[in-house]
């Protein structure tokens, strides 16, 4: 199983408040990665150097691709990469920054040391790791892209819901793209009701510089109903038949013969001529 590894103040007694806001700010950062909620563990904690180990709520689990994707992302930003913007919101990217600044040393911190974020194979291997220094934060907040916001609407399907790290929910669009969701306590319920119904959800939506919705302030969540009439429950509405259709033989037998074609041409062109004499009549 895969596990994540923050490492605070290597080499020395940690700074307390550094270590803690750092742990909150890699929760953060989880959450906004993930597409549902995760119950993180944390499997091992060490103090002196501070270390915690934050490993998937059960063995084997899926969860651990976005320990995954946080430290292999951070390690090409900082190589120079960019972002992908199907695994990073805005958000993501500013909840990232706000991680690597809160690690940046204080004006007593001589013998600073970068956090670091290490990737840790089952068998307790380094797989890779990541230094949160000033030159990976500065290269964030140029990632970080325009965004818009606007009154709107989204539907899709509510996939999650945590209410113990702040109101947060998932919408899982017709595409197939996790829309985050924030909401006040008082739709708590409403959402929970909803929880993986198609849902249409109304407030603030905010978008990113190419048009994509990322992310919406719910202030109103109706569930949609999806009918299920059948056809002979449509049939059974609509107006008894007139009859059938004459058949193609007869038709072409009244209408369609060459010389009822050209009948029906010649009284045409009687009709338009007539129209003609009177009009210029009455301008004379």
């Amino acid at each position: 199983m895969e596990a994540l590894e923050l490492i605070v103040d290597e080499g020395r007694p940690a700074n307390a408040g550094r270590f803690f806001q750092l742990g909150a700010d890699l929760l953060a950062l989880l959450d906004e990665l993930s597409h549902v909620p995760v119950p993180w563990r944390v499997q091992d904690l060490r103090t002196g150097s501070a270390v915690a180990r934050v490993v998937p709520p059960e063995p084997g689990s899926e969860d651990g691709r976005w320990l995954r994707l946080a430290v292999v992302s951070l390690d090409a930003v900082q190589a120079g990469a960019g972002l992908s913007d199907d695994d990073w919101s805005p958000d993501a990217i500013k909840v990232a920054h706000r991680f690597v600044e809160h690690g940046q040393p204080t004006d007593d911190n001589e013998d600073w040391v970068p956090p670091r974020l290490v990737l840790v194979k089952s068998a307790n291997e380094v797989e890779r790791s990541v230094a949160l220094t000033a030159g990976l934060g500065s290269r964030l907040a140029d990632l970080q892209p325009f965004e818009r916001r606007m009154p709107g609407s989204v539907r899709g399907m509510l996939v999650g819901l945590n209410v113990s790290r702040g109101n947060r929910a998932s919408l899982r669009t017709p595409n197939g793209r996790i829309v985050r969701v924030g909401f006040e306590t008082s739709l708590r319920a409403d959402l929970k009701e909803a929880m993986l119904q198609p849902v249409e959800l109304r407030g603030e939506v905010r978008q990113d510089d190419n048009g994509r919705v990322f992310h919406v302030r719910a202030a109103g969540v109706e569930v949609l109903v999806t009918p299920n009439a059948r056809w002979s429950d449509l049939s059974a509405s609509t107006p008894p038949s007139q009859g059938p259709p004459p058949p193609r033989s007869t038709w072409r037998r009244n209408v369609g013969r060459p010389e009822n074609i050209r009948s029906a041409l010649l009284d045409a062109s009687a009709r338009s001529s007539a129209l003609s004499r009177v009009s210029r009549s009455s301008r004379a």
